[in-house]
């Protein structure tokens, strides 16, 4: 049976040993968070995320702006928060209402204040080496598959996802730990075949239960970032119960990679303030 890779108690570890080093050391980090739109999940990421940075001792700045609001004008807050000494670190809150250019909007952002690592010189930098800031969504990632304590050395993954700024940097440190790593994306016609090779599957498809059994290694890790409305319920990309007693280790979703991001939100913003102002 499949041990539940536990993102809320592993996410929790890393808040209180956020929330340790801030006040031992008087820290007074700040967040700006830039949210467009009325996007009911945009919300409530935002609202989770204001929540947790107040519990560790992180300054939460919220600017919300309408979801009409030109690119100019949301340009001019971005240039605002670049300037402003006391905030440390920086997110724009995707997805972006379509009538915005989501790659120039990130490319505004002062990249020593890219609290996602997003910025295409802070990916640059990571993948030549010449940068230890690593985006927190990855970084997640890989604390969730170090929770697992098993030897993953030469152990082969499988990422199957559409984004560059996902998967290049996760690639880049799951080659770190010898983990021999593939990027497979989601409308690949032999993706069932390809996806059953992956001693550890990474899914972030953004649809519904795409993953099911006869697509999943006997003993696989399966980590599932996907997060899909179906009815009122959140699930992830994999068939959760469908998969469960096939693999070794998973992640549920809620509960799983969801939480790690917010921790890990955290975590880089302390991380911008020590290299920045610290």
């Amino acid at each position: 049976m499949a041990k539940i890779i536990d993102g809320k108690k592993i996410a929790e570890d890393i808040k209180v040993a956020i929330h340790k080093e801030i006040f031992q050391n008087s820290y007074q980090p700040n967040l700006a968070v830039i949210l467009i739109g009325d996007d009911p999940a945009s919300q409530l990421y935002v609202s989770l995320k204001k929540e947790a940075a107040k519990k560790v001792g992180i300054e939460f700045h919220e600017y919300l702006l309408a979801e009409k609001t030109s690119q100019e004008e949301i340009l001019k807050v971005i240039d605002f928060l670049n300037k402003d000494k006391d905030v440390d670190a920086i997110l724009v809150q995707l997805p972006l209402p379509k009538h915005l250019d989501t790659d120039l909007i990130i490319q505004a952002l002062d990249p020593n204040k890219d609290v996602d690592g997003f910025h295409p010189q802070n990916i640059k930098n990571l993948l030549e080496n010449k940068s230890d800031f690593i985006p927190g969504l990855p970084l997640g990632i890989v604390k969730l598959l170090d929770s697992t304590e098993e030897d993953l050395k030469n152990k082969k993954a499988i990422i199957v996802a559409k984004s560059e700024i996902f998967y290049q940097p996760l690639q880049k440190l799951l080659n770190q730990k010898e983990i021999k790593t593939k990027i497979v994306k989601p409308a690949d016609p032999d993706l069932k075949n390809k996806t059953k090779e992956a001693d550890i599957l990474i899914t972030a498809i953004g649809q519904a239960f795409a993953i099911h059994p006869e697509m999943v290694k006997k003993d696989a890790i399966v980590i599932d970032v996907g997060t899909n409305q179906v009815g009122a319920y959140t699930v992830g990309d994999v068939d959760y119960s469908a998969v469960f007693e096939k693999v070794s280790y998973i992640t549920p979703v809620p509960g799983g990679v969801g939480p790690m991001t917010v921790a890990m939100l955290l975590y880089n913003t302390l991380q911008l303030y020590k290299k920045n102002r610290a």
